[in-house]
């Protein structure tokens, strides 16, 4: 089991602007042009993040410095009860779009109702809908990272009072037009949430998030569509976000679900947060189409069954959850956002310091199967195996987390935030490239000794000099392999 240390520091400059149903802005304009004998409302504004981390870690480099994470144009038009809502990102040096979106309200008898079009944060997920601008941590958690849905294209209903919260919507599988091949699929996501406690001074709510997707595109293999799902998080850090540590890709995954829970309790000098999220995911595949496919070849198999059995294809469960606390020093009190079941985050000249403990969980091992770092594969009962490949273990990682911050805000526009992050990885990270470097070296000597033995058995002698150089090479990278590689051990689950 191995241990990495992290210390992430950001300095995060936002000139943020919009109104209140802005999705990623939550503080007031920088720019606002009305035309109140139109009832027309036009705001623009802008917003700047950069990180900057050292890393210590026990084995593993990970890399230290600084970057831009976030820098974003926004533009939003009201008018009457419609309301478009877009931004854009150029934090990695090339334009993306982030949400665009057309939403239009509507004020009952009970409460109001919104109708919302265009790409945006699918609902089912508290932390992926709180705006960076309203993080009170640097990053979201690797839990919420892993686990929660993005942006996806779609059409949502929203509902709420002071008492209520519920959005729901359906989306499609891919954003725009990205769409490799196949017919795409949809998704279908909510989060719910009842508060019964809902005044100035304290908010008390408890919800449940849900969401299917139908996996429908993908890359054509062998005239057969194949279908992937990946899962990662980096280490809760935006300057390297490598997810070499934390990922779990899933071949063949056609239908995901995810079930949430949450809770959210804050007064006006304290806060506290939660999620759990649970994943599952089957698969299909065309199983006589891959077998055909591999007919005459020497991963054929002699019937289709035998070709089954040496190529099982199992389901998936992962699942992760994160808590969070904050306790404001001075400045104004903690917001709630009814409209969005959100904390909000800090507005004008505040200090606060806040802990976070997250879990992610991306290993499904089966009972008995045991991992070999040389080879970067599960093998079941412990017994090494060439062929065949019959491993449903997925060893994505797993993660505890453990974050303490403080956070100054110089007014509603500027923030400083210094955090220090401890992560403990289980089970070690997958087979590094040094370490893949090492094994292509050695089949190479492995076959200079075997041209060797074949030389000498037809002639009787031996090159001597090539002989001790290829021992010598191959000492030195046993060498390394010691120093690289750990004994295979039982994977925590």
């Amino acid at each position: 089991m191995k241990k990495y240390i992290l210390m992430p520091v950001l300095a995060a400059l936002s000139l943020s602007g919009s109104v209140a149903q802005a999705q990623d802005f939550d503080n007031k304009p920088v720019v606002n042009v009305s035309n109140s004998k139109e009832n027309l409302n036009f705001t623009i504004g802008a917003r700047f993040m950069m990180d900057g981390a050292y890393y210590h870690s026990d084995f593993t480099p990970v890399k230290s410095g600084a970057a831009i994470t976030d820098a974003r144009i926004r533009t939003s038009m009201s008018y009457e009860d419609w309301y478009f809502y877009a931004d854009f990102d150029f934090s990695k040096g090339k334009f993306s779009q982030k949400n665009i979106f057309l939403q239009y309200s509507l004020e009952g008898a009970k409460g109001t109702h919104r109708f919302k079009a265009g790409y945006y944060n699918n609902p089912a997920s508290m932390a992926n809908n709180t705006s960076r601008g309203s993080l009170h941590f640097i990053s979201r958690s690797a839990a919420a990272n892993a686990f929660s849905p993005s942006r996806e294209l779609g059409l949502s209903y929203i509902f709420y009072n002071n008492h209520f919260f519920a959005n729901q919507g359906v989306f499609a599988e891919n954003k725009y037009n990205d769409q490799p091949s196949g017919y795409q699929g949809m998704s279908f996501g909510g989060r719910w949430v009842w508060r019964p406690i809902n005044n100035e001074d304290r908010t008390f709510h408890v919800g449940a998030a849900f969401r299917y997707a139908n996996i429908a595109t993908g890359v054509v293999e062998n005239n057969v569509l194949k279908t992937e799902l990946d899962l990662g998080s980096s280490l809760e850090t935006y300057v390297d976000a490598t997810q070499d540590f934390l990922s779990a890709k899933l071949p063949w995954a056609k239908n995901v679900f995810d079930v949430g829970a949450e809770f959210l309790y804050k007064t006006d000098n304290f806060f506290t947060r939660g999620e759990y999220m649970y994943k599952h995911v089957t698969k299909e595949r065309d199983d006589q189409a891959l077998f055909e496919a591999n007919l005459g070849s020497i991963d054929s198999w002699g019937s289709l069954e035998a070709w089954q059995k040496g190529n099982p294809l199992g389901e998936n469960s992962f699942h992760g959850a994160y808590i969070e606390a904050g306790y404001k020093i001075f400045g104004d009190p903690y917001q709630y956002s009814n409209s969005d079941a959100l904390l909000k985050g800090l507005n004008g000249r505040a200090l606060e310091v806040v802990a976070r403990y997250s879990y992610t969980g991306l290993n499904d091992l089966v009972e008995g199967e045991k991992y070999i770092p040389g080879r970067d594969q599960y093998y079941p009962n412990g017994i090494l195996a060439d062929y065949p490949a019959t491993s449903l273990s997925v060893g994505g990682g797993n993660m505890h987390s453990a974050t303490l911050g403080v956070n100054y805000s110089f007014n509603k526009f500027a923030q400083v935030m210094l955090s220090y992050t401890y992560n403990r990885l289980v089970p070690a990270p997958r087979i590094s490239d040094d370490v893949k470097e090492i094994i292509k070296q050695l089949r190479m000597i492995g076959n200079n000794l075997n041209q060797i033995a074949v030389i000498g058995y037809k002639t009787g002698t031996i090159d001597i000099l090539k002989y001790k150089r290829n021992c010598s090479e191959l000492e030195k990278n046993v060498q390394l392999i010691l120093n690289n590689v750990t004994e295979p051990t039982r994977m925590e689950k």
